[in-house]
Parts: C-alpha cells; structure tokens; sequence
C-alpha cells in the first residue's frame, strides 16, 4: 500500500497542465478549508465545526471539547487526500490501485479507530470503571490467537446443529468432494434433479443456512429432488490439484453419480461465484455423453468474462500475483483467510474497522450472525489452481476465447455450451459486477435468460428467501444490446427470483412429477455420513 501512496507524490511532481492546476487547487481548498476551520474554532468555538453524515462520529459525544474540531479536521485531510489520489492520471490499473489505497488509508487514520481520540470508547470506559477496556484487551488477545478479527459470536453456531441441518446424506465421496443427496420433503418430487455446485473458495452450507434462509430446504419444499458438491478444504498435500481434476474428478463425476442416482438424464445444474466460472469450463468440454445427462444451465454471479472483475481488480495485476506466487510456492495452498482478508478490505470500515472499535475499543462481544459466521469459515484452494485462475482468468482473460485454453485435453470454446442458460446478477454485487456477468449470454450458443436482482453477492442470490423478502429483480429485457439496454427495456417484479427461476426450470427441462424415492442412494453409491458430511467440517 505505501507504494502506491507514494506513486500520489511521484505523479505530482512529473504532472503538468491541467492536472497540475487541479492538484493545486485542491491543495488550496483544503489549506483554506483548515484555517476557517480553527479560526472558527478560535473566535466561535465548538461552532466552528460542520455537522457530519459520517455514521461514525453520529454520537453526541462527537460534538463536545476538541472531538469536533479533530473529526472536522480529519474529514477535511481524508477529502484531500482522496481527491489528490484520484486526479493523479496514472494508467487505469494503478490509477485504480492509488484511488482504493488511498480511501483505505484514509479509512485507517479515522479519529473513531483509536482509544485516544474516540469520544465514545473513552466515555464508557468512565462509565464501567475500566472494564470496557479490559474486556477489549482480551478480545483483541483472544482474535490474536486464532488468527482474525471476530465477527461474530462463533460459539453460538455448530455446523450441522444449528446450520447446515437440512437432512441428508453423502452418497459419494473420493479425494476432493462429498456429493450429498437430500431426503425430499413433499410426496411427490420432480424427476429432474438440481445439483449445485458451490464455489470452492467457501463452504457449500450458504445454500442452507437455517431453514428462513435455506435456499436447498426451499427448493424440497417445492418438490424438487436437490444434489450438491461439498468440496473438500485442500492442505498442502493438495497443492498440485488443478482445474482439470475440480472438473473431472469433481463436476464429471457428481453428474454421473446423480444421474445414476436419480435415473435421469436432465439434470438442472447450478454454479455460483467460482463454482459458476468451473461449471462453465466443465460444460465448455464435457463429453458429449455426459452433457446428455444434463437438461439446464444456472449461473449465479459467475464470470466468463474478466474485463471488468470488479473491485478485486486492484489485489489482481502481474506483480502482485508475481510476488504471491512466491508464497505458494512454499505453503502450497492460498490460504483461505487471505481471500477472506482481501475480501474485508473492499469495505474495510464495515467489515475491518467496525469490529476493531466495537469489540477492543469498546470491550463489546459481536453479536451472533450466521452469514458472518459462514463467510469466517474459510477454505483453502490449491496452489496450481489458484494460479491457474488468476493468470489465465483474471489477467489473460482467455476463458472467454475460444481455443486459448486448454482443459481435460480439450480446448474451451464456452459457445459449445448449447444447453438453456439462466444467467442471474446482482445489482449490488462488488464482487461480480452484474454488466460484465450480462456479457456471458453473448459467449454460449444455447437460449438464455438474464435475471438481475436487488441486493450483493450473497444477499440478492443464495439468500433470498421467498417468505418476507424485500428483494426485486428484473426480467423479459431486450439481448440484443448492451447491458443499459436490457435494464432499459426489462420488467421490474417484487420478491425473489426463486420462484421465477423454478418457473423457467419446468418451460425448458419439462419433467414429471412422480413418489418420492423410498431410499437415498442406491446399490452402487449407499448412504455413507449423514448430511452435511464430513469435508465441510475440515478446518483450515
């Protein structure tokens, strides 16, 4: 981060015309800004300050002695800074880099993060004779030890007590997945099955938090007969597994065991984040015999095209892949509180600086949360994969090329994907930027369907329950132009988009609905664990 502050200072002293004169004019607005600031202070006192929209100084204990002049202050340099930053015109990828490390820098130097200048955290400790500050010293021992910042109250959960608890069990199982098959729940039960496949970078159970926010209890719920692929957490043994054994041994062999299974050849399979981009490279060479088992599509905030990837853009360039390359090569494994890591730092006050104060400043315990508590619960990925992704995703941008890369021995042409393809965004999403996820219905040949919802990458996809939801999503928009165009011309409908989905599910894979199976499993693959299995209770 210092070295693209330093590029701010670098550009400044090589940049001319204009450029140079709104550097300067910022330099004077805020030079101006500060002495009104303590002059004001000086001749009005508390006066002087400005009252704030910033959450973080909205108590009263803000707007007493020094606080406000020293939060002032700050948001005047924060501004500056900012402003600076952005008007540097470096080339598009450290210009972005600059603008985020300088937010975030600014971010760390808030007045609300430390004890000496936080009002608030003072007070209680008044308040409470000290415990406040005992109790905030031995949160910030305890996160030590473990390694991270809590975010919530972990000992409140247990996978497979309180989540992860829809019933079920592991018919399959080799060295990189557990296929769980779940009991249905209605009599009669749709002869095609969904089977998902969860991104690999976090633990499948997203899809079935508690049974408000299970989207895999949903679907039962309906009649449908659900499947899905619970990776395992790689160690460094696993170091050397590559995207071709995630697909063979991984996509390739959970659709074979659900069709033999289910006796059906018009799976409806369904990838999410990187669990979408795999399935799209599984399904770009699948055999043609195992792509007859399958009957639909769906992509939930996945990628084919990485020309905008979003905010993450600024972790992913060569040198700095080049340089995190060197700490694989030794711990064989990208840790997956690395990706959790880089993940907070997006939005480093809500997600890094708001539990600091809370949990040491203030002594305060989080609060329990399943989401938080799933997305602490991190997992690794292989060495070889992760580069893979990076490098040849990411930066080269070639799964959307045709014949540049190379999987299972077949080159990836993801137009050979002809099957119904149900592509869904959000609009709120930092991660998978809804346009460029829009793009992957011009890269397969089958029929598609866009489907935008409100909300982020979690909130507006895998949690967004039916009952009381204060979700909207859009549909029915024209494909034929850009991204701004299909929002133009789409429908706006309330709710979530599951039952839109399920909908489109029976127009392009029509299948009967017939009694439920007397067993799970069958004579080949036998129930072994009951659900959720065992490789998602694997730590990092």
């Amino acid at each position: 981060m210092s070295k693209d502050l330093f590029k701010l200072f670098e550009a400044m002293s090589k940049t001319e015309g204009p450029a140079f004169a709104e550097w300067t004019n910022t330099m004077l607005r805020y030079q101006s800004d500060m002495a009104k600031l303590w002059l004001g202070t000086a001749l009005h006192g508390e006066d002087a300050a400005d009252e704030t929209r910033d959450r973080r100084f909205g108590a009263e204990a803000w707007d007493e002695g020094i606080f406000p002049i020293l939060r002032h202050s700050y948001e005047l340099t924060a501004k500056a800074m900012v402003d600076m930053a952005d008007k540097a015109n470096l080339p598009d990828q450290e210009q972005q880099k600059l603008s985020f490390y300088a937010r975030v820098a600014a971010d760390n130097m808030a007045p609300s993060n430390f004890l000496l200048t936080n009002p608030e955290a003072q007070q209680l400790a008044k308040e409470t004779g000290g415990q406040s500050l005992l109790d905030g010293y031995q949160n910030l021992l305890a996160d030590l030890e473990k390694g991270y910042i809590s975010t919530t109250d972990e000992e409140a959960f247990e996978v497979g007590k309180n989540l992860a608890t829809t019933p079920g069990s592991v018919i399959f199982r080799n060295e990189l997945i557990e296929l769980i098959q779940y009991e249905p729940m209605t009599a009669k039960t749709r002869k095609a099955p969904i089977l998902i496949v969860p991104p690999c970078v976090n633990k499948f159970y997203i899809f079935d938090l508690n049974e408000k926010k299970s989207m895999i209890r949903y679907l039962l719920e309906q009649g449908q007969s659900v499947y899905t692929i619970a990776w395992r957490n790689p160690g460094p043994e696993m170091g050397d597994h590559s995207w071709d054994d995630y697909i063979e041994d991984g996509i390739f062999e959970a659709v074979k065991v659900t069709s033999a299974v289910s006796k059906s050849n018009a799976i409806d399979i369904l990838g999410w984040c990187n669990g979408g981009t795999m399935l799209t490279a599984a399904l770009a060479v699948m055999p043609k015999d195992l792509k007859a088992k399958l009957g639909t599509a769906t992509f939930l905030s996945s990628l084919i095209d990485f020309s905008d990837p979003g905010q993450i853009k600024v972790f992913i360039d060569q040198p700095q892949v080049e340089a995190y390359n060197q700490r694989l090569k030794a711990e064989k494994v990208a840790p997956g509180r690395d990706i959790a890591n880089a993940m907070a730092m997006l939005h480093v006050n809500e997600s890094i600086w708001n539990f600091v104060v809370s949990n040491y400043l203030m002594g305060k315990s989080p609060a329990p949360f399943d989401v938080l508590y799933w997305n602490a619960d991190t997992s690794n990925l292989p060495a070889k994969w992760y580069s893979y992704f990076v490098e040849e995703m990411y930066i080269a941008n070639k799964l959307k090329k045709p014949g540049a890369l190379t999987l299972c021995g077949v080159p990836v042409d993801t137009h050979n994907i002809d099957l119904p393809c149900y592509f869904l965004a959000a609009d709120g999403d930092h991660i998978v930027p809804w346009k460029t996820s829009f793009t992957a219905t011009k890269l397969v040949s089958g029929p598609t369907e866009f489907v935008l919802t409100t909300g982020g990458h979690v909130s507006g996809t895998v949690i967004n329950h039916p009952a009381k939801t204060r979700r909207k999503f859009w549909t029915g928009g024209k494909t034929g132009g850009d991204a701004d165009n299909w929002h133009e011309t789409a429908k706006l409908t309330d709710g979530s988009w599951w039952p839109h989905w399920l909908d489109w599910l029976d127009t392009h894979n029509a299948a009967e609905r017939g009694p439920k199976p007397k067993a799970l499993g069958n004579k080949t693959y036998t129930p072994m664990d009951p659900a959720p299995g065992t490789y998602v209770l694997e730590g990092v």
